[in-house]
Order: C-alpha cells, then sequence, then structure tokens
C-alpha cells in the first residue's frame, strides 16, 4: 500500500498530455496503466475488497492476468514505435492474438479450482489440468511478445547510430533476456507442480519470481527513460553554454539590435540549444558589424597593453579580442570612423563547439578591469601603440 501512491502519481502524469502527446508515450502510458492497476488489484487489502464485491473466488487473479496481456501487447507496440516499425497503427495479429489469448484465458478460468484471494492459485491449481492450461497461456502468450520484442530490439540496435537510442535498446533486450528468465523459472515451477516433481519452498520460489519480475521491469523503466535523460543533460549543458556565452551577447547588443531576430519566450525558455545557437549567430553578425572599426594596429597595441599588465599564457587570446570587441562597440557608439585598414585575421574557422568554446572564453574576460581599461585605453590614443592599462595592474582571473 505504500507504494501505490507513488506508483499511481507516476501514472497519472504520464496519462495527463495523453491528447498532446505523440503515439509512442500514449502506448507507453497505457502500459504504465496497465501495470499500476495490476499492482493496485494485487495487493492484499484491495484484493479482498474487489473480490467480495464482485463474488467470484480470485477473480482480482484473473483480472491482473489480463492486465498483464495487455501490458505486454503494449510493449510490443511500444517496441514496434520506438524502432520506426508501427507507422501509426497496431497490427492485426497483435489484437488478434490479444483477443484470443484474453478470451482463452477466462474461459480456463471459469471451470479451474479456484481458491479464495488469501490462497495463492498458482499452488492451488497444481493438480488441474485446466490450471495447468491457464498458466502456460498466460506465461506463453507473454514470453511470444517478449521474444517478439527481444528480436526487434537486437535487429534495430545492431544498425542503431552510437547514442542514446542504441544505449536504450541494449538495455531494454536485457530487459527482455529477465523477463525470459522469469518465464522460465515460472514455467518450470508450474510444471513440476502438475506433474508432481520436487520442488522448493512456495515462498523461495515466489521470492526468486519477485525479485527476476522487479528487476526486468526496472530495467525495463531505464530503457525507457534512458533516451529522456539524455536529452535532458543535452539541454542542461546547453543551458550553461548559453548562459557562459549570454555575457558577451548583451553586451555587444546593446550597440547592434539589429541583428537580435525575435525568439518567443517558450522557445527561449524551453529550448536551450535553439537558444544557445541563436547567441552563437547573433554574436557573429555583431562581431562583423563591428570588424569595420578596427584596424591592422589593434591587435598588437592590445596584446602589448595587456601584457605590461600581467596577463599572459592561455588568458591572452580571449583577453585580447575582448578589448578589441569593447573598443569596436565604443567606437560605434561615439561614431567614429571606421578605421582606414582592416585588422588581419588571425582565426580560422571554428566548428560550432568550439566557436561556443571560444565565445564563453571571451565572455568570462569581457567585464574584468584590465580589459575595460585597455579598451578604453585604445580609444583615448587611437594614432599610437598602447603600451600599458593606465592605472590598472590587475591581470584575468
Amino acid at each position: 500500500m505504500v507504494v501505490l501512491p507513488l506508483v499511481w502519481i507516476f501514472t497519472l502524469y504520464g496519462l495527463s498530455g495523453w491528447r498532446s502527446a505523440p503515439r509512442r508515450n500514449r502506448v507507453l502510458s497505457a502500459m504504465w496503466a496497465c501495470w499500476a492497476m495490476a499492482v493496485t488489484l494485487g495487493t492484499p487489502a484491495v484484493r479482498r475488497v474487489v473480490d467480495g464485491v464482485i463474488g467470484v473466488a480470485s477473480v482480482t487473479n484473473l483480472l491482473v492476468h489480463l492486465l498483464g496481456l495487455v501490458g505486454t501487447a503494449a510493449v510490443l507496440e511500444f517496441v514496434r514505435e520506438m524502432t520506426g516499425r508501427a507507422q501509426g497503427r497496431v497490427p492485426r495479429l497483435n489484437l488478434a492474438g490479444l483477443a484470443a489469448g484474453s478470451a482463452t484465458l477466462t474461459a480456463v478460468f471459469a471451470v479451474m479450482p479456484r481458491p479464495s484471494g488469501e490462497v495463492d492459485l498458482l499452488t492451488y491449481s497444481q493438480d488441474s489440468l485446466a490450471g495447468y492450461a491457464y498458466w502456460m497461456m498466460l506465461t506463453g502468450y507473454t514470453a511470444i511478445g517478449l521474444a517478439a520484442s527481444a528480436r526487434i530490439c537486437w535487429t534495430h540496435g545492431k544498425y542503431a547510430a552510437p547514442g542514446p537510442a542504441r544505449t536504450s535498446l541494449r538495455l531494454m533486450r536485457v530487459a527482455m533476456l529477465v523477463q525470459a528468465t522469469y518465464l522460465l523459472h515460472r514455467l518450470i515451477y508450474v510444471t513440476a507442480h502438475h506433474f508432481g516433481w520436487p520442488v522448493p519452498e512456495s515462498a523461495l520460489v515466489v521470492g526468486t519470481t519477485q525479485i527476476l519480475l522487479a528487476l526486468g521491469w526496472l530495467l525495463f523503466g531505464l530503457a525507457v527513460i534512458w533516451p529522456a535523460l539524455a536529452e535532458y543533460r543535452q539541454k542542461r549543458a546547453a543551458a550553461r553554454q548559453a548562459d557562459r556565452i549570454a555575457p558577451l551577447w548583451r553586451l555587444l547588443q546593446t550597440v547592434t539590435p539589429g541583428v537580435v531576430l525575435p525568439l518567443p519566450e517558450e522557445l527561449r525558455r524551453n529550448n536551450p540549444r535553439l537558444r544557445l545557437y541563436r547567441h552563437v549567430i547573433e554574436i557573429r553578425d555583431s562581431v562583423l558589424a563591428l570588424e569595420r572599426h578596427l584596424g591592422a594596429r589593434h591587435p598588437g597595441a592590445a596584446e602589448a597593453a595587456l601584457r605590461a599588465a600581467g596577463v599572459d599564457g592561455d588568458r591572452l587570446a580571449p583577453a585580447v579580442e575582448a578589448v578589441l570587441l569593447r573598443y569596436a562597440l565604443e567606437a560605434e557608439r561615439a561614431g567614429r570612423e571606421e578605421a582606414p585598414d582592416g585588422r588581419p585575421e588571425v582565426r580560422g574557422a571554428l566548428d560550432l563547439d568550439a566557436e561556443i568554446r571560444w565565445f564563453a572564453q571571451v565572455a568570462a574576460v569581457i567585464e574584468l578591469p584590465v580589459v575595460v581599461a585597455v579598451a578604453r585605453s585604445l580609444g583615448a590614443a587611437p594614432g599610437t601603440p598602447v603600451s600599458g592599462a593606465p592605472g590598472d595592474g590587475g591581470g584575468v582571473g
């Protein structure tokens, strides 16, 4: 009873966006809903109430097992959706198998000996041919569904690109293997009981069954959420990168607001990768707009002044770029004329990741006092090289 509220909170959360969710998510939510109802009906306190209301001995066992069949069909459908084989529809074979399995299970249940809900149905029906057929039908249907799902995962996993999708398929294959072990364990137990072979104590068998079942579901759940976890990590990484270059982006937009294209607040908040990409593009455009104020002498003058102020090593190149951008920004604000000669191109073409790292390094030093002071020196004496940053001996920290 303790875990039921958590199970239903998770299930209801998945069902909350049913109408707008992709079909894969709807199938997955249906599977979890079946599992939640099965867990609820299998709880002794709930089982006694349901059996008493319906008036059929052990009817909750049948309901739980029918939900298991529906959940198995949903697992197969989810795997087909995830690998692109479903094409938006449930195959007739899956529906026909579910209908036939459910009808057969119900018919056999009607004629098999049934104890009260307080007695283990599996142990009680050991001497009944109908009971044996009942458990064979249940395990057989589930085994076929898991085998089909495992085959699809294996086929597509071999050709999937490295990344979250391949990892998810591999985890799902392991989950199917554990579930197959669970079914084999159950099959051996039922067969041994039916034919009178010696078996371990019921408590040991039930404990092993529960461990295998729980482990299989845990691995399956991990396989399902792995792509979402990877997506979340990517979004968090993009958000952190966007935050790192945001100071540079905001500063440049004070003089080049025209390069910023409208971006809906919802996209800006919920799509950090798009926000990051837009920041990079708009920083590029701002730099291109300000380049006309930079001449051939400015990079050397900025570097000499920064070295004199104690800036060197890996910190020097980003600090030089920050000084040049600050100088060009102030020149644009002051309406100064363009430099007669453009600064030499010293940086080759960068890929997107390298460019983001470079902008982050520049953004980290753009507000430092030594950078501001050197940029102001370039503006104060535009015709002569600068030998140092006046009145500031701080370096880049």
